[in-house]
């Protein structure tokens, strides 16, 4: 038994699928943030922003609900691997148009945390998931009859 859990790999189809299908949403945000930012509109600090990197967060928590929603192994790594690849296509995105611009790029320990901080966040989602067929579970298995 230890050795077929240990042999279990990622369903890749999954996590690209939920990443991206979650870009839909996180591109513009991320695009907005920058945007208020770097025109001065809002500041670093200020409630706006705080909340758009809310937004991101939850976002990347949302990638990992969805691909831990598509496979039924793993869901944990499922869902930290779809938040750190919806974070890596946003963040990709945002280095081209800073190499494109002509503007410094941030320091590439803020890439790394971010990344970090957004496959937790993708794994904090998968684990609703799982949460959510457990609850879903003792819902059916009371409904049929049975003793909870």
């Amino acid at each position: 038994m230890g050795r077929d859990v240990m042999n279990k790999k990622l369903d890749w189809s999954a996590i690209w699928k939920s990443a991206l299908s979650i870009c839909v949403f996180l591109l513009p945000v991320g695009i907005a943030q920058v945007v208020l930012v770097h025109d001065k509109t809002i500041d670093k600090g200020s409630a706006v922003n705080l909340l758009l990197f809310a937004a991101i967060l939850f976002l990347t928590a949302v990638a990992g609900f969805g691909a831990a929603r598509l496979v039924d192994h793993d869901l944990a790594q499922h869902g930290a691997a779809a938040g750190a690849l919806a974070y890596v296509l946003v963040q990709g995105a945002g280095v081209i148009h800073h190499l494109i611009v002509g503007e410094s790029l941030q320091s590439p320990i803020s890439f790394i945390y971010l990344g970090l901080l957004s496959s937790t966040c993708g794994m904090l989602g998968a684990m609703l998931e799982r949460r959510q067929r457990r609850l879903s579970a003792l819902r059916h298995h009371v409904e049929s009859g049975g003793n909870p």
